[in-house]
């Protein structure tokens, strides 16, 4: 039993040994496979090679270059459906913009605003203020300037830009790591060659975690580099290196929904994406890559990527009349949540069955081994029971009187052993020997005549004490030498046999003093046997 419980202890720590590991496999599987944009158009303009802005219209796109000292570059150009810049480029009034980095589109979709706010971290002249500029969506006027200020005067990178349900633009920075932060006026927005417009703080934006791949790792899955609002005005959708990020909008409150609802998260396969918008539908997200991370000949592309599904719900009718969902609360976790999920489940069975496993080993080495005589199963204190006997020798027969297999009682004194040489001591004080093997009664009547007082006449083969019956092995005469010999004299074998016993070894002769009888031991004939062989 202890080897079993052993054994199965064993198995089960080898099991929850498994079952972690299999949990610890399942928790660093990746992030499924990055689904490839669909190719719009590839842009082929040598001017437009450092793409940080995008907007798509019925007609095609409206893109802008990052920061640039090439005067040329500092446009806002028109693009058709295939990636072809289409009239002249637009210019910007005063002295032009330091650091573009976004473009969006107003509400109502007439105003085209453009994100002057970009100041990399590692530059070693920080901007003390940054711009957005606005003109009108088809290009027939220049863009004009307003000047704004964080309101603590404090430098930021910022690369995103959304226009809030009022029209007024809303700045969102570029962390390396934590929360982004989210600003808009505070006041009236400045227009033209003015003092800066102060800005103030709306809100903080955490993206969470994902593990999908990008050139920069993990600072390249944090950095928010674009932003965009669906035409409707129903979904916001924040972009980093890796991944677009989607949120649903309610009564055009955009901070609450970037501060306090969980995103839809679709990975991108930009090769340095930084530009995001809807497609004039607003069921597409469109994409491009700012060309001057790329090698020389790589293409500038325009992808689009269908936007990850919101969870299955479906609306049911409280009795006061308001909508809940009836989506199981698994159904609406999305599939790196319910990965997730199976990998704590399995961890836990694992470290259970770890647990149960380890105390079992414990339990079945601290547990006293249970011992065994030739009388039966030791109790738990490792003794036989008081009342259990001794066992019969070969086949049943009693055992033997002498030192071997002489066993002591509990609570009893164990009977003087003899000390001859093969042993014959008596046994305990009352016992009686089993009768012979088979069961037939000692020849000669009821155990024959009693020894002398003392013992028996030879060391060996004498009838023991007290009146026993000598059963011999094999249902031989009455305690004589081994096998059925009777009482011999000093030695080893048995002395001289009387008629019908059997003196030496098997019932052969009479041994001489110190020499038994030889011959292996036989059943004895139903003849009664005489004196020799069978």
């Amino acid at each position: 039993m202890r080897r079993f419980l052993t054994l199965t202890t064993r198995s089960l720590s080898l099991l929850g040994a498994a079952v972690v590991a299999i949990g610890v496999s399942l928790a660093m599987v990746p992030s499924p496979a990055v689904a490839e944009g669909q190719k719009r158009c590839t842009v082929t303009d040598d001017r437009l090679r450092e793409l940080s802005g995008l907007v798509a219209t019925e007609s095609g796109y409206i893109v802008i270059n990052d920061s640039t000292e090439v005067e040329s570059h500092k446009r806002v150009f028109f693009l058709d459906a295939d990636c072809e810049v289409t009239g002249d480029p637009v210019r910007y009034s005063v002295g032009g913009p330091l650091d573009t980095e976004d473009l969006a589109l107003s509400p109502d979709g007439k105003t085209l605003w453009v994100a002057d706010t970009g100041d990399n971290v590692t530059s070693s002249n920080r901007r003390e203020r940054v711009a957005v500029w606005s003109m009108p969506v088809s290009g027939d006027e220049k863009l004009t300037l307003h000047r704004l200020a964080y309101p603590d005067n404090e430098p930021r990178d910022a690369e995103a830009l959304v226009i809030d349900d009022d029209g007024v633009p809303v700045i969102i920075t570029k962390v390396v790591s934590g929360k982004a932060e989210i600003f808009t006026v505070d006041g009236e927005l400045p227009s033209g060659d003015t003092a800066p417009g102060k800005m103030k703080k709306l809100g903080e934006v955490e993206l969470p975690t994902t593990e999908t791949e990008n050139a920069l790792g993990g600072l390249g899955r944090t950095a928010i580099t674009g932003a965009a609002r669906s035409p409707d005005g129903a979904r916001v959708v924040l972009r980093t290196y890796a991944d677009a990020f989607e949120y649903d909008v309610a009564d055009g409150d955009l901070v609450t929904a970037l501060t306090t609802t969980e995103p839809r998260v679709t990975p991108l396969a930009d090769p340095f994406g930084e530009a995001i918008t809807y497609t004039p539908d607003g069921k597409t997200f469109l994409t491009v890559s700012d060309g001057a991370q790329l090698d020389d000949g790589e293409p500038i592309d325009i992808l689009s990527y269908a936007p990850a599904a919101k969870p299955e719900s479906g609306p049911e009718t409280n009795a006061d009349g308001a909508e809940e969902s009836t989506a199981s609360w698994f159904g609406s976790l999305d599939l790196q949540e319910k990965v997730y999920l199976a990998v704590a489940a399995v961890g836990l069975i694992g470290v259970g069955l770890v647990a149960a496993g380890l105390t079992g080993v414990v339990r079945a080495r601290r547990r006293p081994a249970a011992t065994t005589g030739a009388g039966g199963k030791a109790d738990d204190s490792g003794s036989r029971d008081a009342t259990d006997r001794p066992r019969g020798a070969v086949y049943g027969g009693a055992p033997p009187a002498g030192g071997h297999g002489v066993r002591r009682e509990p609570g009893r004194a164990t009977a003087p052993v003899d000390k001859r040489e093969h042993g014959g001591g008596r046994p305990a004080e009352g016992g009686r020997p089993a009768a012979g093997v088979y069961g037939r009664r000692p020849a000669g009547g009821a155990g024959g005549p009693r020894p002398a007082a003392g013992g028996g006449p030879g060391a060996d083969g004498g009838r023991p004490a007290g009146g026993g019956r000598g059963g011999s092995v094999y249902g031989g005469g009455a305690g004589g030498g081994v096998n059925g010999g009777r009482a011999g004299g000093p030695g080893h074998g048995g002395g001289a046999g009387a008629p019908g016993h059997g003196g030496g070894v098997n019932g052969g002769r009479a041994g001489g003093p110190g020499h038994g009888g030889g011959g292996r031991a036989q059943p004895p004939r139903r003849d009664g046997g005489g004196h020799g062989r069978y």
